[in-house]
């Protein structure tokens, strides 16, 4: 079933690893155009690369999302490509440290907003006159189920990704009637670069070669998690294109939590 995104132009924070990728291939294979936001360009241009040589349409951008002003650059170049902006995904974020919470410096707490709320904050503005152009805009907002259920690690990152499902409502308020839908995506746990990095702290931790404290926190996680695996980033690009698409024109203000039953968001 195609989901109407040919002709869609969409920006991806974020989108040359992980989930961010899996989202921006997800888009293309649906006709969306692509522009692939994220720090590494040796990265970018793989993802590009390969958006491109399976018939989709592609470019590549090198950002610092934490700044206003190349937020600014990366919406003007798909303007200047595409002449347009439908969607934007906000899926950059992590936290450049893990640890507990008096493990957790003030610098990390600050580093994880400029991260996570931020760089959304930065695209949303930037994107925004583009956006209400389209007349069907899209924002997608990657946060994380820790966002609403923290567990006993990474203060700084559930409390930033919180935040970041605060603001999609907000941006979901203010654009109602306006042509925007906005809608936030709880990310359950998924094989991800922040999932390499948890497991390298296990594995520092608890003094175990890599391999073992990643089959320990799969084991650990599984049992959580009423379908029984630990998810992949597909599972959550699914959901994106889904919410991007001309099938949720009757959905804003919304969280989505995709995370294999671990967290239904009843109480």
């Amino acid at each position: 079933m195609k989901l109407g995104l040919e002709g869609k132009v969409a920006l991806v924070t974020g989108g040359s690893k992980g989930i961010g990728r899996a989202i921006a291939v997800a888009l293309a294979e649906e006709g969306a155009k692509v522009i692939v936001v994220a720090r590494g360009s040796a990265a970018i241009d793989e993802t590009c690369e390969t958006i491109n040589r399976g018939g989709g349409e592609a470019i590549g951008i090198s950002a610092d999302v934490t700044s206003e002003s190349e937020a600014e650059n990366a919406v003007q170049l798909a303007l200047t490509r595409f002449g347009r902006l439908d969607i934007l995904v906000n899926n950059a974020g992590g936290a450049a440290k893990f640890g507990a919470f008096q493990e957790v410096s003030t610098d990390d707490w600050l580093d994880s907003f400029r991260l996570n709320v931020l760089s959304c904050v930065n695209f949303a503005k930037a994107a925004e006159h583009a956006l209400l152009k389209s007349g069907d805009g899209r924002i997608v907002t990657i946060s994380s189920i820790s966002g609403v259920q923290p567990g006993h690690f990474n203060p700084h990152y559930s409390t930033t990704k919180a935040a970041t499902i605060n603001l999609s409502k907000h941006l979901a308020n203010i654009y109602a009637g306006k042509g925007i839908c906005s809608n936030v995506v709880c990310a359950g746990p998924v094989h991800s670069d922040s999932w390499t990095q948890n497991v390298a702290q296990l594995a520092k931790k608890k003094n175990l070669a890599f391999e073992e404290a990643w089959d320990q926190m799969e084991e650990q996680e599984v049992k959580k998690i009423p379908l029984g695996r630990v998810g992949n980033a597909e599972d959550i690009a699914a959901m994106v294109v889904f919410l991007a698409s001309e099938k949720a024109s009757w959905i804003t203000g919304s969280c989505f939590h995709v995370s294999g039953g671990k967290f239904s968001g009843m109480s």
